[in-house]
């Protein structure tokens, strides 16, 4: 039941994410529901620490709500884990300021639009930080801190959602198999999506407001505190590092050390 529940997550959920992550996560749940036995290597998440004044919260892998500790030894990153270590931080006298260290596609919708109003409203001052990804539902929560940085190589962006709708209704169709769903009347948008049958003009445009409606949310938390992105540069693209500063999506191209020094430097002004 929980790899049926996850199904349809993937498959019929919006997502805030690149392509290519979600992909992977696709085949992976795919083949799991296939009989394969699939190998996976615990990775360990990293912890927070507190350096110089300054708490440095890590956000690596793909970013979920409710998850399993299998799917976090997987290397993927709990919103729940994230705003602990917030509330942490927010009552510790010693802390001044908050790096977030970030390597991510992005993940589900659920959580982070909370999240990322947690991290914009945080009452000690924050820096992000990527050398490798920062997309999608990663940089929605970035977009809430003082000060983003990236290395030149860095991917960032991806600003938008997109729901994978999966229609079976030709594999049915070759099998022999017609589905009927027989539901409530008035009951327009009931059993949306049962496999074997296709969406109709209302439903699609039912999920469609819906989509829209969670990027208006996303493009109003950006320019809150990001107000020179221009619309152009949330259209679900990704930028390197030059580019991305010069779209306004990063406010300085660094290191690490270029990051946590600005984080040093913000805790104590």
């Amino acid at each position: 039941m929980k790899f049926r529940h996850l199904l349809e997550i993937v498959h019929c959920q919006p997502w805030l994410i690149t392509p290519a992550a979600h992909e992977t996560i696709r085949n992976l749940l795919d083949q799991k529901l296939a009989g394969v036995d699939l190998a996976f290597e615990p990775t360990e998440q990293p912890s927070m620490f507190v350096q110089d004044g300054v708490a440095v919260i890590p956000v690596k892998g793909v970013i979920g709500k409710g998850l399993s500790a299998i799917e976090k030894s997987c290397g993927a990153c709990g919103v729940e884990d994230i705003a602990a270590n917030i509330a942490a931080v927010e009552n510790d006298p010693t802390v001044g300021a908050v790096l977030f260290d970030i390597d991510s596609p992005g993940g589900s919708v659920p959580g982070v639009p909370e999240l990322a109003e947690t991290i914009r409203t945080m009452g000690k001052k924050s820096v992000a930080f990527t050398e490798g990804q920062m997309d999608s539902a990663a940089y929605w929560l970035a977009s809430g801190t003082d000060c983003i940085y990236s290395t030149p190589s860095a991917e960032v962006g991806s600003i938008g959602v997109y729901m994978p709708w999966v229609d079976q209704t030709k594999r049915y169709e070759a099998a022999g198999v017609k589905v009927d769903v027989i539901k409530n009347t008035g009951g327009t948008y009931k059993g949306m999506g049962y496999p074997g049958t296709a969406l109709t003009d209302e439903q699609r445009a039912h999920l469609q407001e819906r989509v829209d409606g969670i990027f208006s949310m996303f493009t109003e938390a950006v320019l809150a505190k990001k107000p020179k992105v221009t619309a152009d540069s949330m259209r679900g693209q990704t930028f390197m590092g030059k580019a991305a500063k010069k779209a306004g999506l990063v406010d300085a191209l660094g290191s690490y050390t270029d990051a946590f020094n600005e984080a040093k430097k913000l805790a104590v002004s």
